[in-house]
């Protein structure tokens, strides 16, 4: 498991300090003026090919794995094939701009279907005695699926907002899932996991904390939706895990999702997916940073958000490990982090309201 993870690691690391040399001579590595929006918050031109990087080490690594055993790792070499149209998606948005969000809706869930039908990649419980007798229909349990994989597609996209944001939070998704699957002998998700875990490290310690790359829309895609397979094909495979370990594990992006959706339709009257600057994340660079540490450097408040968020996340990512498989204190996790989540958000507007910030 190790080798292939090391081989994932070298590959993203030293493919993505190719891209940060070579973005110094070459201008098609950056694209950043195609980007610009309320979410933006770095100075310099950055190249935004982490996602090529990340996904080239995992790729390579899951197909060494599947080389060296076939019968057993027969899925990954599916898996790239399946995930390919979704890196694809987010790295032509990366390097043009110019590809709608429905567009890579539509692509997101293309892929989910294929995960579907071809890695058994399928949500067929969750633990709740009417939902559960609905998703025995094969058409539910396939649009509940898609509906999942996309939705945490995303959600790993909303949340990259700053240095090592995103990618440590997957970190501590990934690591989670190849536990509990480890835990269960399950050596192929575990393989996978881990394997994502290493070529994403190998892109964190170029991106954190000075922002020298950057994950791009690719990344994001390609790594929320490996987290989805992971972490669906372990509740599918394994009746003993809780279908509310996929939910706990993953309830800081997905919570941040589905809050700014409420947040721009309900209460702005804006389109759901159009971007903003009112992120939790951001709100944190913007206004607790600045008061409780008096810091306005942008280089230094950056990478300190983002160890706020993680620990945010680990709220989540500990409860989850503890009771993988006990539903009930699981939906009281998820429960209680929504409330925590929204009363921090909230305290936080108060807060800017107060100071003008």
């Amino acid at each position: 498991m190790l080798k292939y993870a090391s081989l994932a690691f070298f590959v993203s690391f030293f493919l993505c300090l190719l891209f940060i040399a070579g973005s110094k001579k070459i201008r098609l590595f950056l694209t950043d003026h195609l980007h610009l929006g309320p979410q933006t918050f770095h100075t310099r031109p950055t190249p935004r090919l982490g996602g090529l990087g990340i996904f080239a080490g995992t790729s390579l690594g899951l197909l060494f794995a599947y080389l060296a055993q076939k019968t057993f790792y027969y899925n990954y070499l599916l898996l790239i094939l399946c995930s390919f149209p979704v890196f694809l998606a987010g790295f032509f948005e990366d390097i043009t701009g110019k590809l709608h969000p429905k567009i890579r809706l539509i692509i997101l869930a293309f892929s989910s279907v294929l995960a579907f039908f071809f890695l058994n990649a399928k949500i067929t419980r969750v633990d709740l005695p009417l939902a559960d007798t609905l998703l025995k229909f094969t058409f539910v349990s396939l649009a509940f699926t898609v509906f999942a994989l996309v939705g945490i597609s995303n959600a790993i996209n909303i949340i990259d907002g700053f240095n090592g944001l995103a990618s440590m939070v997957s970190m501590m998704i990934f690591m989670s899932i190849s536990y509990v699957a480890y835990k269960l002998g399950d050596y192929e998700i575990a393989t996978l996991c881990t394997v994502s875990t290493f070529a994403l490290l190998g892109f964190f310690l170029l991106n954190y904390p000075f922002g020298l790359i950057f994950l791009g829309d690719g990344g994001a895609y390609f790594t929320g939706f490996l987290i989805g397979i992971s972490v669906v094909l372990l509740v599918y495979k394994h009746s003993e895990v809780s279908p509310w370990f996929a939910l706990t594990v993953n309830i800081y992006p997905v919570y941040e999702t589905l809050f700014s959706i409420y947040r721009r339709h309900f209460l702005r009257k804006k389109p759901a997916m159009s971007p903003d600057g009112l992120h939790l994340h951001t709100l944190i660079y913007k206004i607790l940073i600045k008061r409780f540490f008096n810091l306005y450097a942008p280089e230094v408040r950056n990478p300190l958000t983002s160890v706020f968020l993680w620990i945010i996340n680990a709220l989540a990512i500990v409860p989850a490990l503890l009771f993988w498989n006990n539903t009930k204190i699981l939906i009281l996790c998820c429960i209680f982090f929504s409330v925590f989540y929204t009363y921090l958000y909230w305290k936080i507007i108060k807060i800017r309201k107060i100071t003008g910030n």
